[in-house]
């Protein structure tokens, strides 16, 4: 587990948060306050700023205004950066949630929430059937077996192709991109959703599941010391040793097989039957 240098200033932002969020509640129609972002993980520091949503029960335009001037004036007396974002409970409710929106949440901190209507629209946001991973994990499988893991050991992965045409940046290019695949394929694994970019590797690192030797084959996939076919090569053996971890995983959280789990793409995702 990799842990975050710095100052951390969780606390003193906290109280200047928890200020805030008691003059917000205290408006009419205001219905729930979050803390978001690092606010919410516990950590803060000289790059953070302080993340709140306000929810109100019914448009009013005159609490957005008390809402953003009491977060301008909070922002100025405390010298720290505030974003402070206002809307309707019935907005978030019809909105459609991408997957930062779902992750930012799935981290976030309800402080004011009285008819416990803010918790249940973050429970059915978040709520993901066991087919929808599975379906997920299906996706991400196939697209690494392509890209540089075959399921048989003769066959030719995209990124060994590039080596062959002679496009070693191409090649190199695969196996980043396959090292992606397979950060949101274990995301998938552990039921999570997958951060924004400027956290995806970090938070990798906590979750409750990983591959054998993790962080020591994740560095040396991630290195790229020439643009020589050896050194693809040599990214695409830390990647293949990180899949035959991965695989064992698969077939317990699916209960199926590579062969099974490519029907499965197949028939649920690319809907051929």
């Amino acid at each position: 587990m990799i842990h975050l240098q710095g100052e951390n200033e969780i606390v003193r932002l906290r109280q200047i948060a928890d200020k805030l969020a008691a003059d917000i509640s205290r408006f009419q129609n205001v219905t729930g306050v979050i803390f978001m972002g690092g606010l919410a993980r516990g950590f803060m520091d000289k790059y953070s700023d302080i993340d709140i949503i306000a929810l109100l029960d019914k448009e009013n335009s005159f609490v957005r205004k008390q809402v953003k001037q009491a977060s301008s004036e909070e922002q100025k007396n405390a010298a720290v950066d505030i974003d402070v974002e206002v809307h309707t409970l019935a907005a978030y409710t019809k909105k459609k949630w991408n997957e930062i929106d779902r992750w930012s949440f799935s981290k976030a901190n309800v402080v004011f929430d009285p008819n416990g209507t803010v918790r249940r629209l973050l429970d059915e946001k978040l709520c993901i059937s066991s087919e929808l991973w599975i379906k997920r994990i299906a996706v991400c499988s196939e697209y690494l077996k392509w890209y540089c893991c075959p399921a048989i050991e003769s066959a030719k992965s995209m990124a060994e192709a590039w080596i062959d045409r002679g496009d070693l940046s191409s090649a190199h290019y695969c196996l980043s991109y396959s090292l992606d695949t397979m950060l949101r394929l274990i995301f998938a694994l552990n039921n999570e959703f997958v951060p924004p970019a400027k956290w995806k590797l970090f938070y990798s690192y906590s979750l409750q599941w990983l591959p054998t030797n993790y962080e020591k084959l994740l560095k040396e996939a991630m290195t790229i010391r020439a643009f020589s076919e050896d050194d693809c090569r040599r990214r695409i053996s830390a990647l293949k040793k990180l899949w035959s971890s991965i695989l064992p995983e698969i077939e317990e959280k699916t209960g199926l097989n590579l062969e099974k789990l490519s029907k499965h793409y197949v028939e649920k995702v690319l809907r051929q039957s």
